[in-house]
């Protein structure tokens, strides 16, 4: 499976750099060619429970969620990966897609 949407899912409460933080990934995925799904873009004025039912829709119309460092750090970021995981979703961290996209090999060249 080619995943091309991705969600991104880090600690948000408590770090006052979550946007710089996911702005960065949402920049670093989107130059290789990902269409990116970025929840620090939302608007304030909800409350929590608004904020995950929401991230929950955005995560079912995404083809993976990426995990930033410190995902395990955040509730919301653990319930984003448990929802992501109930509904076939893949899980890759950020580390691991930016490894994989930028040392993966031209198969075609090998195989000559």
């Amino acid at each position: 499976m080619q995943l091309r949407k991705l969600y991104i899912a880090g600690k948000v409460t408590g770090d006052e750099n979550y946007k710089t933080k996911f702005g960065s990934a949402a920049g670093e995925l989107r130059k290789r060619g990902y269409a990116v799904m970025n929840p620090a873009m939302l608007p304030d004025g909800f409350d929590y429970d608004d904020y995950m039912h929401i991230c929950k829709a955005m995560i079912e119309r995404c083809d993976a969620i990426v995990l930033l460092p410190d995902w395990k750090d955040s509730d919301g970021a653990k319930m984003e990966y448990g929802h992501a995981a109930a509904n076939g979703k893949r899980s890759v961290t950020l580390h691991t897609i930016m490894h994989y996209e930028m040392n993966t090999p031209d198969t075609t060249d090998e195989e000559e």
